[in-house]
């Protein structure tokens, strides 16, 4: 019997691991890395082991160590990472440890996806033809294929070729891919289905010979390789064609020999279904399957590893579950990393718990900070109803209100997936992401701007509730004036980058809002607002961050989540971009640096190729010109906004060579190879909680990088944290409509008044007179004062 329980993982899968070990009975142990010293799992566990740098969770010998340091008798390898490393599963039986897993020979026997095709046709599993592609010779192709790794998965190494003439570019790249993933470039082709459908099965194994196939689920919604959204069952599969899939599963299973949990994965097309792969190990999407089977799955992996036989059938399916996994990340699916100051999904029951309608498998909490070295997956929502419409309802509703506050997420795109009619019908497949790429957002225009008004209200309130608390002047209104000529002004940036000014006025008929005739203030306070509109009263709950560089308010509302930028009345001088240059649009690693100082480039030529988020992106030129600095070398990590390269463009009437990119200090990316959610996809590596490979990985910026501080991921160009040509930051003397460099006495006497009257609502109606034109005279005959200056 297993007492104490170490998991080789971090995140969301160690404390579903840790979830089951209390309720039997079993210790827990945690290893963590530095970066994830105050991580939800670290907490969590009864002990804790230090592994060091963050690469540190991919050393056999580290978590070995770690296991007998703790007095751990077993070893649960969760999902990533080491968990399908046969030479890691051996290292554990030999440490006199249990393994909750397969065999180390079944894990290496479906290691190297040709050799697994080959021993599935053996077994009588359908498969696609596989095309060898050999690196001594070019291979001619007269069809669409898609090329794939032979090792590992997570859909590194794999690019769509439609063209032939495409091949051999698309082989160059995805071998250098494979070899910084997985250190090796072996590769193949196969047959690229069209509109097909990616369907896994799940089975459960024991020592005795008993092999169950749990059904199976549909993971058709992919981004870049990657399951978006899973369900069980699949809308598309027939009881005929389920006890088919199962047969097929369960013959893979036999034929290696197989013990505990894995996954069979297949492509399932108008021509019928093929072998994908197997995954032997928990797969992400496992809580669906839990749902509609009422069983713990990591439970029967633990009670498997200890000899315990399973029924001789498995239960029957009810119900319908789908899982929904929300990442960190931008609308263009580039990872996102800061501080996740609130976190919450209303109407959860259950946290990794079986028998709730919506469970939340989580590796954050409201607090975390999402960092650079792992895989942005903040949690997965999953939803369980009595039929597929039901389920999808529930977790769309519970999505759409969910308080997620400091970071962009997937959010809007899981809903408006949800949500759509081709979802809804199950018309899916594996191109449903290429098809329907940007839903609209869950808040429309109108949405924003009732939004930015409760945002302007609410802070107005929690300004009146400061001084009151503080003693000072707590009864006046706010904006108070003796004569009430002026509203009161706040502006904000809203995430799609428009500037929304409010100008309101709180009278006794109540409010005046410039722009909202028909919109009435029904109650007030600091953290919330409601309003009336058209006869409709909306609730808006309202969350300011003004600690945090830029600040932010979130507001939320039925009529959908808003996140608003305040512009001061009076901001800090503004840094600028030096025209042309390239910052990283993400976290990554540097693979190739293309250019050189000097060198003359065109417009759209590639200066470096960053590798992030499991794919290799061109940093482009964006511009003609002539390469004026170069920041990083081969190999260095990169946070988002640390400038790459400064391209000084040509001077006017010269020819550029090419179309011409907007030069907004953004670097245009793009894929080397095809938009990355394609038919034939074989999403596994869940949820990449791989960190960052390949050579250099974790070392500290190269020389010559640029020095500063990052900006982090998704900066904004008004934070004031940009750099200049030589890495240093670059001030702007005319920052913004808000502000200028120099203050003349004109404006100094108009900008009295205003100051006038904000003192006399602070003291009375015969102090502000006197007092401001005098303030009015000082300020314009000073100008270009210290106040103002960079």
């Amino acid at each position: 019997m297993i007492g104490r329980l170490l998991v080789a993982n971090r995140g969301e899968i160690a404390r579903r691991v840790f979830r089951t070990c209390r309720e039997l009975g079993i210790q827990t142990v945690a290893v963590f890395t530095d970066a994830d010293a105050s991580a939800p799992h670290t907490a969590e566990a009864d002990q804790a082991v230090r592994l060091g740098a963050p690469l540190a969770y991919l050393d056999p010998e580290r978590i070995i160590e770690a296991a007998r340091r703790s007095g751990a008798d077993a070893v649960h390898p969760g999902y990533g990472f080491l968990s399908e490393n046969a030479g890691f599963a051996r290292a554990v039986l030999d440490a006199g440890l249990t393994w909750i897993g397969p065999s180390p020979e079944a894990v290496a026997a479906m290691g190297r996806k040709i050799e697994a095709k080959a021993l599935m046709a053996e077994a009588g599993v359908p498969v696609l033809p596989t095309i060898p592609l050999s690196a001594d010779g070019p291979v001619e192709v007269t069809a669409p294929v898609l090329v794939k790794a032979s090792a590992g998965g997570g859909g590194r190494g794999m690019r769509v070729v439609r063209d032939p003439a495409d091949l051999a570019g698309a082989v160059e790249s995805a071998r250098r891919e494979a070899l910084s993933a997985f250190g090796d470039g072996t590769l193949f082709a196969e047959p690229l289905l069209e509109g097909a459908r990616h369907i896994e099965v799940q089975i459960l194994a024991d020592a005795h010979g008993t092999v169950w196939a749990l059904g199976e689920r549909e993971c058709s919604i992919q981004r870049r390789h990657q399951k978006v959204i899973e369900e069980a069952p699949s809308p598309a599969v027939t009881p005929e064609l389920r006890r088919e899939l199962s047969e097929a599963a369960i013959r893979a299973a036999r034929a290696i020999g197989y013990q505990g949990a894995g996954t069979v994965e297949f492509l399932l097309s108008d021509e019928g279904f093929f072998f994908l792969e197997m995954n032997t190990r928990l797969q992400v999407e496992h809580p669906v399957t839990e749902c509609v089977y009422g069983v713990d799955l990591v439970r029967l992996q633990i009670e498997v590893a200890e000899g315990a036989r399973l029924a001789a059938l498995p239960p029957s399916p009810v119900g319908h579950a789908i899982e929904a996994r929300l990442y960190a990340e931008d609308s263009a699916g580039r990872p996102q990393s800061g501080v996740l100051h609130r976190f919450e999904i209303p109407g959860v029951d259950g946290e990794f718990g079986l028998g709730a309608r919506l469970r939340l498998d989580s590796g954050v909490l409201s607090g975390s900070e999402i960092g650079v070295h792992y895989d942005p997956m903040l949690a997965k929502v999953v939803s369980y109803g009595r039929d597929r419409a039901e389920a999808a309802r529930r977790l769309a509703d519970a999505l759409a209100r969910a308080r997620i506050h400091g970071l962009t997420t997937n959010r809007d795109l899981l809903v408006g997936v949800l949500r759509h009619p081709d979802f809804l019908s199950g018309a899916l497949d594996t191109g449903f992401l290429d098809r329907h790429p940007a839903p609209a957002p869950l808040a429309g225009p109108e949405a924003v701007r009732l939004s930015a008004l409760a945002a302007a209200l609410a802070g107005a309130a929690a300004g009146r509730a400061a001084a009151r608390r503080d003693g000072v002047l707590g009864g006046l209104p706010s904006g108070w004036r003796n004569v009430p000529s002026q509203p009161q002004r706040a502006v904000f940036r809203a995430e799609d980058g428009g500037r929304l000014e409010i100008a309101y006025l709180l009278t006794r008929d109540g409010l005046r809002a410039e722009g909202f005739d028909d919109v009435t203030l029904v109650a007030v306070e600091p953290g919330r607002v409601v309003l009336e509109t058209a006869g409709l009263r909306h609730a808006f709950e309202v969350a300011a961050y003004p600690g945090v560089r830029p600040s932010a308010v979130h507001v939320d509302s039925p009529l959908g989540p808003v996140r608003l930028t305040p512009i001061e009345r009076l901001p800090e001088p503004a840094a600028r971009v030096t025209p042309g240059a390239l910052p990283a649009p993400m976290p990554g690693t540097v693979l190739r640096v293309e250019v050189k100082p000097g060198d003359v480039v065109e417009a759209g030529q590639p200066v470096v190729v960053l590798e992030a988020m499991k794919m290799e992106h061109l940093i482009v030129s964006p511009a003609s010109g002539t390469v004026a600095a170069l920041h990083v070398t081969p190999g260095a990590q990169v946070e988002a906004g640390v400038p790459l390269a400064v391209i000084e463009p040509s001077p006017p009437g010269e020819p550029d060579g090419g179309p011409h990119a907007e030069a907004t200090g953004t670097a245009p990316t793009a894929p080397t190879a095809e938009p990355t959610t394609q038919p034939g996809t074989e999403t596994t590596t869940e949820p990449a909680t791989e960190p960052a490979t390949g050579p250099g990985a974790g070392s500290t910026t190269e020389p010559g990088a640029a020095a500063g501080p990052a900006t982090g991921a998704g900066a904004d160009p008004d934070r004031g944290d940009h750099h200049g040509a030589d890495g240093r930051l670059e001030t702007n003397p005319e920052t913004s409509p808000e502000t200028s460099a120099e203050i003349s006495p004109e404006t100094g006497a108009a900008f009295s008044a205003e100051i006038g009257r904000e003192i006399g609502a602070a003291f009375s109606a015969e102090a502000g007179p006197e007092i401001g034109p005098e303030i009015g005279r000082e300020i314009g005959a000073n100008p270009g004062g210290e106040a103002t200056q960079p």
